[in-house]
């Protein structure tokens, strides 16, 4: 028998794409930060302090657990697997979206494989859209979408999620230091990814001035409604 720590958040991807009971609650930008930051310290110790190095293959939000102080929990290692250098793979793991672009006909597995699944899901927690959606055109996946938004005038106000935040200007900054990472993290060279131990340095250094109100006091950690956000000051 296998004993688990209730989640009684659901997962990310729950809270992300409106699947909870109720739909009027969403994450503030403090809270989304703490996640990605929280994630990324789970993947940086499999990458960086277990031997041999652990790469998890399968990471999304709805593999992204939250328990009842919203922090996160990588969970589902049905796919990930134990490395030696230049290893590859027979078959093909991972979801549509999240997968990099050179693993899909390569089977090379490494540690960037899971960096590009990071900068994919750190998207997805600064627009609030899914990784795949046919508003995205064409490519029809969020990394295209983004790269094109930043070339276009006033492209990014498409990007950030206002609901979080995205209007007050320091907000703002902080949320474009997180997209500035996630661009890094999904690079299509492999080469030009940074490590999880960089990724995680990177975001303590974008850590947000301070919080939006929660529920349970100005102190509190958790799901803020629309009514709370709309009397926030920048």
């Amino acid at each position: 028998m296998l004993l688990y720590e209730y989640m009684p958040n659901g997962s990310l991807d729950d809270l992300l794409h409106n699947k909870n009971k109720d739909a009027n609650f969403v994450t503030d930008w403090f809270t989304r930060y703490k996640i990605a930051l929280g994630v990324a310290q789970g993947i940086c110790y499999l990458h960086h302090d277990c031997d041999p190095v652990i790469v998890h293959r399968d990471l999304k939000p709805s593999n992204i657990l939250l328990d009842g102080k919203m922090e996160a929990r990588v969970a589902d290692f049905g796919v990930a697997d134990l490395i030696q250098c230049d290893e590859s793979m027979s078959v093909i793991a991972g979801s549509y979206g999240y997968i990099a672009p050179e693993y899909a006909y390569t089977l090379q597995v490494d540690e960037k494989s899971d960096i590009y699944s990071y900068g994919v899901v750190l998207m997805e927690i600064l627009s609030g859209k899914k990784s795949v959606d046919s508003e995205f055109g064409d490519e029809n996946n969020i990394v295209d979408w983004v790269v094109s938004k930043m070339k276009s005038r006033n492209g990014i106000n498409d990007v950030l999620d206002k609901i979080i935040g995205a209007s007050c200007p320091r907000v703002r900054e902080e949320m474009m230091l997180m997209l500035r990472v996630a661009l890094l993290c999904t690079s299509r060279n492999p080469a030009d990814r940074p490590s999880m131990r960089d990724v995680v340095s990177m975001l303590q250094e974008a850590k947000p001035k301070r919080k939006l109100p929660a529920s349970g006091g100005d102190n509190a950690i958790g799901p803020v409604s629309l009514a709370q956000k709309a009397n926030v000051e920048c």
